[in-house]
């Protein structure tokens, strides 16, 4: 058999091919640096994602706060950390709710009815609150305010008449509440009973009656006043 005889010139033609070949090689970094670039812009798609989910969870969603003060003990103890449901429409009596009122009528109603020393944590705007008002999530010119956690008693359209001697009253019947263990005392000189709630306005205690603020110090909660309803709660005890 006869062997094919390669022309010279088309081993030349072939050369400089594999030459071009070789140099093209060194591009093989660029190639690796899309590869990272795009990589980093996934990772950083997702996070602004998960900020955004977090975002919408935190301030629209659920809230957490922790108890400022005793007064829903032993339900809640100073300090256990409180998530609550900020889309609820409608409450209930018995349920548990998350509230603010402005901070300086608490403060001239604190010295004469004699709670400053007890309430004093619960008036001094946290540390977290000022952060978020410092990013901007509340506007700053609006007035300072304190966070309660209370139990509704009742709600719009109901009576209600607490006295010394009968405790408390709702439409003319004498409430029995189950897991409260304080007699209901009347603060005299703040809330003038019988009290008819109007729309929109919600009656609530503290679990702990003797002393715990309550609407029977600042009178009825009003609904845009709400932050939401309590879901659970972790004891600090437990964490």
């Amino acid at each position: 058999m006869k062997k094919e005889m390669i022309p010279s010139s088309a081993t030349e033609e072939t050369r400089p091919a594999e030459q071009e070949n070789r140099e093209e090689k060194p591009e093989q970094p660029k190639t690796d640096n899309r590869r990272y670039l795009r990589a980093l812009r996934d990772l950083i798609i997702r996070i602004a994602l998960l900020a955004l989910v977090i975002y919408v969870l935190v301030f629209h969603l659920v809230g957490i706060t922790v108890m400022p003060s005793g007064d829903m003990y032993p339900r809640i103890d100073l300090g256990d950390l409180v998530l609550y449901y900020r889309l609820e429409q409608s409450i209930h009596a018995q349920d548990v709710i998350v509230f603010e009122k402005p901070t300086d009528y608490l403060e001239e109603s604190y010295d004469e009815f004699g709670l400053v020393e007890e309430e004093a944590a619960s008036v001094d705007k946290p540390w977290w609150r000022k952060a978020l008002n410092w990013i901007g999530f509340k506007d700053p010119s609006e007035p300072e305010k304190t966070m309660f956690i209370c139990r509704v008693v009742a709600g719009p359209g109901d009576t209600v008449q607490i006295s010394d001697g009968e405790g408390l009253v709702i439409n003319g019947n004498h409430m029995i509440e189950s897991g409260i263990f304080y007699q209901t005392y009347e603060y005299s000189g703040f809330v003038e009973y019988p009290l008819e709630l109007g729309r929109g306005e919600y009656f609530v205690l503290a679990d702990y009656r003797n002393g715990g603020a309550d609407s029977r110090f600042f009178g009825a909660v009003k609904e845009q006043e709400i932050l939401g309803t309590v879901i659970t709660i972790m004891r600090r005890n437990n964490m």
